[in-house]
């Protein structure tokens, strides 16, 4: 049996730390490994890289405020078991134990420690969660989310080739592609598909979704990747909002090896349910001033709401630097004060592909030009997503240094005809 589980403690006192080594310290059978965070949004990027098997919450208020956090905990590790930290006599809000302990079961909250926290207490509640054998998990697929900060700068057709890539590197069924772009889907028509199902079914099934209803709302394209579509209206798209995108999404990355998420130019939250689930993140944007201003924006909001930075990338799509004046390569990292990490060249026959429902990367040619540099994209997608990307106890870390390019790829020169 498992004797050394991860437990991850949620909490702003600063003596949470020092009770929890001391009760750790007079463990009898259990070794557990503890991470500690300050904030719920902490807590949440932790949980879905670590997978804790359970995430210890101080309880400060009214219990009522746990149900969002053990909702986000459930949707990014639906393994782990939330538990509740409290001292009765500071809930400052009038109600007797027996009547927090009900609220906070109402919260989906398993079980409660009180403080000052002791070492047997700690090992009754190891022993009563994790006392049976630990099943094998299936590993969890990868989650990468194509973003920007405007429509029309060619993230739907990254995405869409992007997905086609991998899966045609792969058997059949192991991509999914979820359009996210609520208002505006367009990955259907690029893909020449009529989906009879889309994501608002999805929210809709919501308490009953399991893999096989998630596989029955897509539809497979020849390719082999399995496409869920965006509503086909505004009134479609009314049903879902970020919880219902949360718990599809987790569930995909158990279904699929492989989860392409095709969002629409707006943060809000849906965006940063996507963000928190992602292992990877490419912003997308064109070298036109209004853009690169967006883009220069966009990225310190993105690294403020707590997405690493490391697992960022910039793709410079439709590059106009040879049209007369274009920004260069330089112009658009000067102005992002980040490195570019993939450089997408403008392609005419994209045009043609996109009318016809056709990816270009399917049937043009890889060999140079907008293939060749989606083939680098995905190489490194494929090759460089880690397992665990070690983030951070308190806070992600920042990169010590820009990015560079990555061996045997050379963004700077990646256009057509290279």
């Amino acid at each position: 049996m498992e004797t050394t589980p991860q437990i991850l403690v949620v909490g702003s006192d600063p003596m949470l730390k020092e009770e929890f080594e001391a009760a750790v310290s007079n463990l009898r059978r259990w070794k557990p490994v503890v991470h500690f965070v300050r904030s719920t949004r902490q807590a949440v990027e932790v949980a879905r890289s670590r997978r804790p098997e359970v995430v210890c919450m101080q309880l400060e208020a009214d219990p009522r405020t746990l149900k969002t956090f053990a909702e986000e905990i459930e949707a990014s590790a639906p393994d782990s078991v939330v538990v509740a930290l409290y001292r009765p006599e500071n809930l400052g809000f009038g109600e007797g134990e027996h009547s927090v302990v009900i609220e906070a079961m109402r919260a989906q909250v398993r079980d409660f420690l009180r403080r000052p926290l002791a070492g047997p207490e700690l090992q009754q509640l190891l022993d009563r969660l994790l006392r049976k054998p630990v099943e094998v998990k299936r590993d969890l697929g990868k989650i990468i989310s194509f973003v920007s900060n405007k429509g029309g700068v060619g993230k739907s057709t990254m995405s869409v080739s992007v997905a086609c890539e991998v899966a045609r590197r792969l058997p059949p069924g192991r991509v999914l592609l979820v359009d996210v772009s609520l208002h505006l889907g367009s990955c259907a028509p690029m893909l020449d598909l009529a989906p009879p199902t889309s994501l608002a079914h999805a929210a809709r099934e919501r308490n009953r979704l399991d893999e096989t209803l998630l596989r029955k709302l897509t539809v497979r394209h020849e390719c082999g990747l399995d496409l869920l579509g965006a509503p086909i209206d505004a009134v479609e798209a009314a049903d879902i909002d970020d919880e219902a995108l949360s718990r599809t999404l987790t569930l995909a990355r158990r279904t699929y090896d492989w989860v392409i998420v095709d969002t629409f130019p707006m943060l809000d939250g849906m965006i940063m349910a996507i963000l928190d689930l992602s292992d990877r993140a490419y912003v997308v944007v064109q070298n036109t001033v209004p853009n690169v201003i967006g883009a220069a924006r966009l990225l310190p909001v993105i690294r403020h709401l707590g997405f690493p930075e490391e697992r960022t990338r910039i793709v410079l799509n439709n590059n106009f630097e040879r049209a007369p004046g274009g920004l260069t390569l330089p112009d658009v990292e000067a102005r992002l004060d980040a490195d570019v990490d993939h450089v997408i060249p403008y392609q005419k026959k994209l045009i043609t592909a996109l009318n016809t429902g056709r990816p270009y990367i399917l049937h043009g040619t890889q060999l140079f030009g907008f293939g060749k540099s989606i083939r680098r994209l995905v190489d490194d997608l494929m090759s460089d997503v880690p397992e665990d990307d070690g983030v951070a106890e308190e806070a992600p870390a920042a990169r010590p240094q820009p990015k560079r390019a990555r061996p045997g790829q050379n963004p700077k020169t990646a256009f057509a005809g290279e």
